[in-house]
């Protein structure tokens, strides 16, 4: 047992599930590998009932400096919603060659989402890969009854705060309290 507990230990990788305000909102996928972070788009977010298939659109490696990244960039908002890590299930242990054949199964190991996933990749031509990722019938997928996940945790796993208060936080003088005090010296 204790063997099992320190393969899975050096097995695993950091995960990130990141909630992102572009041009529309949509979660943004990441696994660490080969000291890069794979990355797929989710417009829908992920899915966490079994069998439920998302959309997931490949996009470029990010870097791994950037896995726990929240604030407001370029492009938008961006919420850590999840981390944890990650390890593929024993038989997709040959990450590059899943890649290629385009289908990974693997354990999620978050803070909200766990067990068993699946990612099939659907599109190879499109301008973009297009993929599906699908929650594993496991203990810890959602009953149909139950409310989304997205609904019931919608708030960063880092800070607590949404989206509207990462914006706020992120846009506001950073030395406010710094300038009022100096202002009340000066008088």
């Amino acid at each position: 047992m204790e063997s099992e507990v320190n393969r899975r230990v050096l097995c695993q990788r950091a995960y990130a599930m990141k909630k992102h305000r572009a041009t529309r909102l949509h979660y943004d996928l990441r696994l660490e590998w080969n000291g890069v972070l794979l990355s797929w788009a989710l417009p829908e977010g992920p899915g966490y009932r079994a069998g439920v298939l998302r959309e997931a659109i490949e996009m470029e490696d990010h870097r791994v400096a950037n896995l726990l990244f929240e604030g407001v960039h370029e492009t938008g908002p961006i919420m850590l919603w999840d981390r944890g890590t990650w390890e593929p299930h024993p038989e997709f242990e040959d990450i590059e060659s899943c890649l290629r054949k385009g289908i990974l199964r693997f354990t999620l190991y978050g803070e909200k989402l766990k067990g068993g996933w699946m990612l099939a990749r659907t599109n190879r031509n499109a301008p973009r890969p297009v993929w599906r990722l699908s929650k594993l019938a496991d203990s810890f997928a959602e009953s149909t009854t139950d409310k989304s996940i997205l609904e019931e945790q919608p708030n960063s796993i880092r800070s607590g705060r949404t989206m509207e208060e990462i914006v706020r936080d992120w846009t506001r003088p950073k030395n406010k309290c710094a300038r009022q005090i100096k202002l009340f010296d000066e008088n």
